[in-house]
């Protein structure tokens, strides 16, 4: 039988780490052939990668969505409110994490709440009509981001 020495088990968990990070940014870029033009995506993925990993975020769906993450909001998980919420005792950092993802989701589909909206922008009214192509527009920004389609399923 083989054995591994710690030091060789680390390094093939680095090795396999790294590839899914790859495999991410690969289908990051698929998916938005304009992230391939940021050479600096590679090492800004494998440092978010390493900061989520510390941060206690363990499950796959987390993982991925947090890379998404930072492949649009660079280095958003060291801004001192974000980390704050992470790192936040009574709940773990994967739940913690799907719970800044549904935050950031609500603030996306409704702007008129957060102050997104400018001047001469449009609102929802009563009736729950709104401008439908901001909407959309938006929506879709937001299952780019976090990779989920279309279904809502989700919460």
């Amino acid at each position: 039988m083989l054995e591994l020495t710690l030091e060789q088990v680390a390094a093939l968990a680095e090795i396999d780490a790294k590839g899914f990070v790859e495999r991410v940014r690969e289908d990051l870029v698929k998916g938005d052939p304009k992230l391939a033009q940021d050479p600096a995506l590679p090492s800004r993925l494998w440092r978010a990668f390493k900061a989520a990993r510390e941060l206690g975020i363990r499950e796959g769906d987390n993982l991925v969505a947090f890379l998404r993450v930072e492949a649009y909001a660079p280095g958003f998980y060291d801004r001192p409110a974000t980390r704050a919420w992470l790192t936040r005792p009574g709940r773990s950092p994967d739940e913690r994490f799907h719970d800044y993802l549904r935050v950031m989701r609500w603030k996306i589909e409704h702007p008129e709440y957060v102050g997104g909206l400018t001047y001469g922008g449009t609102t929802r009214t009563g009736s729950g009509v709104g401008d439908s192509g901001t909407r959309t527009s938006l929506g879709a920004r937001w299952r780019r981001l976090v990779g989920r389609s279309g279904d809502r399923g989700d919460g």
